[in-house]
C-alpha cells in the first residue's frame, strides 16, 4: 500500500531525497543540477574533467575541503535537498564544499565516474596541500565514496583524513537477510528500483566487486570512518555488517543509528537531522 501511496502523490520525496526509480534525468545543464535553495547559488568549477557545484564559508585557504558525492540511486542528479544541507553544515564550520557532477547511469557505467572523481580528489589534493579533507557521501553517493576509498589504497594514493558515509547504499543486491524486516518500515526505498539502477551503474561488470558493493572490499588502510544512519532504511542493516568488518579488520569506525529514522535523514528537518548534521559539522571543525 504504501508503495501505491507514495505513487499516487507523485513520489515527491524519494525523487529529492534518492530517486530510487528506474528512469533518468536527461539534457539538463551543469547550472541546473542542482536547486539552489539560498539567495546566492553555488559557484560552478571546472575540477579534473568535469564541472563541481561548489559551497563555500571558508576564511582560510587552509580550511577543511570536503569532497561530497550526491546519492540518486547512480541515475538521478543532485537535489535541492543538497544545497540546504551544505548551508546547514557551513553556518558553523568553516569549510569549502565541492560536490561533483559525476556521469549517470545508464549512459555511464561506474567506471567513468570512477576516473572523473579520481581527477577531481588529486586536484584538490594539489589545490590546497594543507587543507583536511573529507571524504563524504549520501545514500548512493556514501557507497561510491567507499568504493572510491578502497580504490585509493588499491592504487596506493593517500587516503582522506575522514570518510563520512551518509545512509549509505554499500552492496548492490541487497541480498542481505535482515532487510526483509525493515522493508516493512522504510516508506523511501524500493529494493527492486534500486537493484535495477544498480545493475544499470554496474554497466555489465560482477554487482559484487568492491567499487560497486563496497561492503565486499578490504577495509584496510582507510581513513577513519563514521556512519550516519537511521533504521527505518532497508540499507541500515548493511551498515551493520560493515560495522562488524570494521571492527574486525581494526580500522577506527564509528556507526551512530537513528531510531525510526528514515533514508538519508540528515538532509531533512527534525531531530535526528539535526543532531546527525552536529556531528558532522563537529568533525569538520574537529580537523580545522
Amino acid at each position: 500500500m504504501r508503495r501505491l501511496l507514495a505513487t499516487a502523490c507523485g513520489m515527491l520525496l524519494i525523487p529529492l531525497v534518492l530517486g530510487a526509480c528506474q528512469s533518468t534525468l536527461s539534457g539538463a545543464n551543469a547550472g541546473d543540477r542542482v536547486a539552489v535553495v539560498s539567495a546566492e547559488p553555488p559557484t560552478q568549477i571546472l575540477t579534473g574533467s568535469i564541472t563541481s557545484e561548489v559551497f563555500s564559508s571558508a576564511t582560510r585557504a587552509s580550511d577543511v575541503q570536503v569532497l561530497f558525492i550526491h546519492g540518486g540511486s547512480y541515475v538521478h542528479e543532485a537535489s535541492a535537498l543538497h544545497a540546504s544541507f551544505f548551508e546547514r553544515i557551513l553556518r558553523s564550520a568553516n569549510a569549502t564544499v565541492t560536490m561533483p557532477i559525476y556521469a549517470l547511469a545508464p549512459e555511464h557505467g561506474y567506471r567513468v565516474a570512477y576516473a572523473q572523481l579520481l581527477d577531481v580528489y588529486l586536484e584538490l589534493r594539489e589545490s590546497h596541500p594543507d587543507s583536511p579533507i573529507v571524504l563524504m557521501g549520501g545514500s548512493a553517493g556514501g557507497g561510491f565514496a567507499l568504493g572510491f576509498a578502497q580504490s585509493l589504497v588499491e592504487q596506493n594514493v593517500p587516503q582522506p583524513d575522514r570518510i563520512v558515509l551518509l545512509s549509505p547504499w554499500l552492496d548492490l543486491s541487497l541480498t542481505n537477510p535482515s532487510i526483509a524486516a525493515v522493508d516493512r518500515t522504510d516508506v523511501l526505498l524500493d529494493r527492486d528500483a534500486l537493484i535495477a539502477n544498480g545493475l544499470a551503474w554496474a554497466h555489465g561488470d560482477d554487482p559484487a566487486a568492491y567499487r560497486l558493493s563496497p561492503i565486499n572490499g578490504s577495509l584496510i588502510g582507510l581513513a577513519p570512518t563514521t556512519v550516519l544512519a537511521g533504521t527505518n532504511d532497508i540499507l541500515y542493516p548493511d551498515a551493520l555488517v560493515l560495522e562488524a568488518r570494521a571492527r574486525a579488520s581494526g580500522l577506527d569506525f564509528d556507526l551512530t543509528s537513528f531510531a525510526g529514522a528514515d533514508h538519508v535523514f540528515v538532509m531533512t528537518p527534525g531531530s535526528s537531522g539535526d543532531r546527525a548534521r552536529s556531528i558532522i559539522e563537529r568533525l569538520i571543525v574537529s580537523l580545522d
